[in-house]
């Protein structure tokens, strides 16, 4: 179990890290992408998929192991989310910011909100990390496989690729409960109408909760019920 001080000297590692990806290697991306012809529209959106796998993906893989208590990620999150509302009033991180939507505040309440919320069922906070690599990791794959094809809507290419790599995910940290998981995120985000960066974790969430108190105990691979 690490200090409360190594936690907070990590925490900082890790803003810093994910300031470098949203202010720097994702507009680097977005450069690379508009030099390779996937135009404007294509090229914001790989460089979103990669604040989301490098930014959110590489923190929720590490909460588990780094953190005894959400506050601090939660914190964070809220700082981002912050951030990233003010610079839609100030002026627009162009090279992944939409003009017509905010998604991507989306995306970092929703990342702090599952990380939050499972703690208070799950204190190995394995459940609130799965759920938000489901939406960091495996919707940011969809993103990138479409972009690569030139498709920006719902693609069946996408959605074979998240569920390879949510099962992966969830199997790595949950066994077959975390797979099933996994499967269901991968079709709950293709369904249009509201933001997948709010469906995919909360489904996950609530799905990962429910198996973890509605499974036999001694057939599930979560840690131990409180």
């Amino acid at each position: 179990m690490l200090s409360i001080t190594l936690q907070l000297v990590i925490t900082l590692a890790l803003a810093a890290w994910v300031g470098a990806v949203v202010l720097y290697i994702s507009k680097a991306v977005y450069r690379l992408s508009t030099s390779h012809g996937l135009g404007d529209r294509i090229s914001r959106y790989m460089a979103r998929k990669t604040i989301h796998i490098l930014g959110g993906g590489l923190v929720a893989a590490l909460v588990p192991f780094v953190y005894t208590q959400p506050w601090m990620a939660f914190a964070s999150a809220m700082a981002l989310t912050g951030y990233i509302l003010y610079r839609r009033r100030r002026g627009l991180m162009t090279w992944f910011q939409e003009p017509d939507n905010a998604y991507e505040a989306h995306f970092t309440i929703m990342w702090g909100l599952v990380i939050l919320a499972p703690w208070f069922f799950d204190p190995s906070m394995v459940i609130g990390a799965v759920s938000a690599l489901f939406m960091s990791v495996g919707d940011g794959i969809t993103g990138v496989v479409r972009g690569l094809r030139r498709v920006r809507g719902k693609a069946w290419s996408g959605t074979i690729a998240m569920i390879v790599v949510s099962s992966l995910i969830g199997g790595y940290f949950l066994g077959l409960e975390g797979v099933a998981a996994g499967v269901v995120a991968s079709f709950v985000e293709r369904i249009n109408g509201v933001d997948d960066n709010i469906t995919v974790p909360l489904v996950s969430f609530l799905l990962l909760l429910a198996m973890r108190y509605l499974l036999p105990a001694g057939l599930a691979h979560f840690p131990p019920r409180l």
